[in-house]
């Protein structure tokens, strides 16, 4: 799927299913000890002298040795409602379409991956899903604020300060992005002056001690030939 997307330059998105082996029905008579939670229901049998009282389980449940199948089943049952086949190589491949509309839904347990050649399909299949169970986007986890380092301590100001300044008006809403993720603590700024940006050395001209300089602060330089 992979190799597809990447060579005909499809979008793909991930996703997951909160609580999946909660939604299956179950078709066998399951019955469980009550837990410890629900003291009512205890203390009522209990005054009527039942010692070993149990209840049937209408829905699937963690721990039980079907509830992956169950969940399986379910989620096989509405992607075939949403027009979705499995492939004849993998039953956890499901497609739908073709061209532009062409969709692909890979699935693992509780999480998919959703490709197509336009988001718009990709958001109505989530739309889809979403219908019936919880879903949720999968996408990389971010651990604190991503660190920007700026020798413009111009724009560093601009960034921080979200009031309004005559000198700022002309410059259009869209690129004052940068102030919101500042605020929500997604973007961090540190100043780092022009001599130490590591990065320079890859896009402007410099002199050849500031180039060695830098080369070797990014651990960059020639290979070494090492003999046998």
């Amino acid at each position: 799927m992979l190799a597809k997307c990447s060579a005909e330059g499809m979008e793909i998105e991930q996703c997951d299913v909160d609580t999946a082996f909660l939604y299956g029905k179950l078709e066998e008579e399951i019955y469980m000890e009550l837990p410890e939670g629900p003291r009512e229901l205890l203390e009522l049998a209990e005054a009527e002298g039942e010692d070993d009282v149990v209840c049937m389980l209408l829905q699937s449940l963690y721990g039980l040795k079907q509830a992956s199948r169950v969940w399986n089943e379910t989620i096989d049952k509405h992607l075939k409602s949403m027009g979705f086949e499995p492939a004849d190589a993998d039953p956890c491949v499901y497609t739908r379409g073709e061209g532009d509309d062409e969709c692909i839904v890979c699935l693992y347990v509780d999480d998919m991956l959703i490709a197509s050649r336009q988001k718009a399909v990709i958001a109505t299949v989530k739309a889809g899903i979403a219908e019936k169970f919880l879903l949720k986007d999968i996408g990389a986890e971010q651990v604190g604020a991503t660190v920007i380092y700026e020798d413009n301590q111009g724009a560093m100001a601009l960034a921080k300060n979200v009031g309004y300044q005559a000198r700022t008006k002309h410059i259009d809403i869209r690129y004052h992005f940068i102030r919101e993720k500042v605020v929500s603590n997604e973007v961090e700024l540190e100043y780092m002056d022009t001599k130490n940006q590591l990065d320079d050395f890859m896009t402007k001209g410099l002199s050849s001690k500031t180039l060695r300089y830098l080369m070797m602060r990014s651990n960059v330089g020639p290979k070494l030939e090492t003999s046998n």
